[in-house]
């Protein structure tokens, strides 16, 4: 598998279902070696279409705790203080 297409498939599992911690530790190493794309900002993409997909589906699931941590440590400019 080409290294960014294993980058954005575990970038997509952390989004949607969380990853273990051996993949965790994998996509940190991934994401040292790659920089052809901003990473946080896949992760606001990926985070804004599972709202979307939610909303309009009517399937409510639960966000993954990992992603609602990573939310709440995120600081937006645009958000204020």
């Amino acid at each position: 598998m080409h290294q960014k297409d294993h980058l954005l498939d575990l970038l997509t599992a952390r989004a949607t279902e969380g990853l273990s911690h051996d993949d965790s530790y994998e996509l940190k190493q991934a994401i040292v070696q790659q920089d052809a794309f901003d990473v946080n900002e896949l992760e606001l993409a990926a985070a804004a279409v599972y709202l979307a997909y939610d909303a309009r589906s009517g399937e409510h699931e639960p966000m993954p705790e990992s992603l609602k941590e990573r939310i709440r440590r995120t600081r937006m400019p645009s958000w204020g203080d």
